[in-house]
């Protein structure tokens, strides 16, 4: 019993340690790292590396992920560059099992009381040095949990009960394989691989199996990654959709070569290991570090492929690929002439899209609406916080007058678009509330039809199409009080019967008529003339 207990508190260790290393560790990156990852996602080679050095500084693989998931999400970068960063870090990663692979017991005392001597002084509350030692903590625990399972072990190596246990097991070549694959989808496969290292050291698993739980785990933590990232969709996904790749690419790699060997008598994956170290908790080390760079390499070798597997998996949703710049490119900001035609274009694509809130709502509709009204809003509201800052980047930049007039109107415009944005998506929301009795239809279908009306000519006019002219936008735009006032009264006198909740929805549509209605006049007045009102 005491030998069971012991070995569940060095698991147990096992766990917190890695957690607070972890954690902790990821604090420790924090902004730097990510800026770090948004500079190196241009140069692969130098993503290989800022990989490597994040999977052995932060100790989690999927903490990467998730880090360059946010960045990918914030357009600091893209899925096919952060690709090489997430492929590298498993190799980075493997420092945590070499460390435990090492008889380090004396370290981990002199390391324990360091730890003790810090949160004596305090520095576990100072904020500069508090995630360190909470890292320190960590990493204290985890060995001292592998150290903790290897001496409760011992006495098991000469139960006979367990020696038959794993004599039949060995009959079953693949056992550790499944058993690998299948743990680490709950538990995480490197905190798997320790725990393999340490039975190893302790001599309750045999070396052959030892290797196939290390492969087996990197398979179940790339089905793990998938499964946490189940409520992620679209590009954001891909990257978890990748670590599978990549973890399968290893096992087709490292799983052949080892039944090879196993039932061929070939010398490979376990004879190089042997080679190397004789110990062997450094080669089950050597085995995970094998796995990692031989699937580097050839997803490396793969990538444009990869990607686009990934990208036919899980395909960017209609909010990424609205919410996405068509036309403007960051390095063209110095240049204002071609700067200003990129601005127009992508203010274009969001008024050819307005009337895409009235979708299904009006006569001439095909059909129900392709996108929701919020992807819509949001998608929309993003694009133009994106030309907001490829504007004010552009107007840092010595230019002529003319050029410096019109793109200072170009970010007038952009102000409004939010508004425009904002006021549609409460109209289409406002809508259905507004009942089916005859006078409140024959309002709405009046403000519908005309508000749609209104939406096509300004997105003509500001193609340069000239299907109205200034003189009639600035009438067609002009203030509508008067008009929805009369809508209004009209209402009361031919619906005196019109529930409160109805009446309230009415009232609030012709408001919210007004507002985009202003909010294109002030577009117009921005436009370059002679579509200028």
């Amino acid at each position: 019993m005491h030998t069971l207990f012991t070995l569940l508190a060095g698991l147990g260790l096992i766990f917190i340690g890695t957690q607070f290393l972890t954690a902790n560790m990821k604090q420790v990156a924090g902004a730097r790292f990510h800026r770090l990852v948004a500079g190196a996602t241009r140069h692969p080679l130098r993503a290989a590396g800022v990989g490597v050095a994040a999977g052995a500084v932060i100790q989690s693989t999927n903490a990467v992920t998730f880090i360059i998931v946010g960045l990918i999400a914030a357009g600091a970068t893209t899925v096919k560059a952060a690709m090489p960063i997430v492929t590298w870090s498993y190799a980075g990663s493997t420092l945590r099992l070499l460390l435990v692979s090492v008889d380090l017991g004396l370290v981990t005392l002199i390391l324990l009381a360091l730890v003790g001597l810090a949160f004596l002084l305090g520095y576990d509350r100072d904020g500069r040095w508090r995630h360190m030692v909470g890292a320190a903590l960590g990493l204290t625990l985890l060995l001292y949990g592998v150290q903790t399972m290897v001496d409760g072990s011992q006495p098991l190596r000469h139960s006979e009960t367990l020696r038959d246990i794993l004599a039949f097991a060995d009959r079953f070549y693949l056992w550790g394989f499944i058993a690998g694959t299948l743990l680490a989808s709950v538990i995480q496969g490197q905190t798997l691989s320790v725990i393999a290292i340490a039975l190893t050291q302790g001599g309750l698993l045999g070396l052959d199996q030892t290797m196939l739980l290390v492969v087996g785990a990197n398979l179940g933590a790339g089905i793990q990654a998938v499964a946490q990232g189940a409520g992620l969709a679209g590009t954001t996904r891909q990257l978890n959709l990748y670590q599978l790749v990549l973890k399968l690419i290893g096992v087709g790699i490292m799983l052949p070569l080892l039944m090879l060997e196993h039932w061929g008598g070939v010398p490979t994956v376990r004879s190089l290991a042997g080679w190397i170290s004789g110990d062997l908790g450094i080669q089950v080390t050597l085995v995970h570090w094998m796995f990692q760079i031989s699937a580097a390499l050839a997803a490396s070798l793969m990538s444009g492929a990869l990607f686009r597997l990934i990208e036919r998996w899980s395909p960017a949703t209609a909010a990424e690929t609205l919410s996405k710049p068509a036309f403007i490119a960051p390095a063209a900001a110095a240049q204002a002439d071609v700067a200003l035609e990129m601005v127009e274009q992508e203010q274009l694509r969001l008024l050819r899209r307005m009337p895409d809130f009235l979708a299904g709502l009006h006569a001439d509709s095909p059909g129900p609406a392709a996108v929701p009204v919020a992807t819509l809003r949001d998608s929309g509201d993003e694009l133009s916080r994106a030309i907001d800052a490829f504007l004010k980047a552009s107007l840092q930049h010595p230019m002529p007058p003319e050029l410096l007039d019109r793109l200072m109107r170009r970010w007038n415009f952009n102000e409004e678009l939010p508004v425009m944005h904002n006021a549609l998506a409460q109209f289409a929301a406002t809508l259905p509330r507004a009942g089916t009795q005859p006078g409140a239809v024959r309002i709405t279908t009046t403000l519908v039809e005309a508000l749609h009306a209104l939406l096509v000519i300004l997105a003509e006019e500001a193609a340069g199409g000239d299907v109205a002219g200034p003189d009639l936008m600035e009438r067609l735009t002009s203030d509508r009080t008067a008009m929805m006032r009369q809508l209004r009264e009209d209402l009361v006198r031919s619906s005196p019967d019109l529930p409160v909740a109805e009446r309230q929805a009415i009232w609030r549509l012709t408001d919210m008529f007004e507002r985009v209605t202003w909010a294109m006049r002030r577009l117009m007045l921005n436009l370059d003339p002679p579509a200028a009102a």
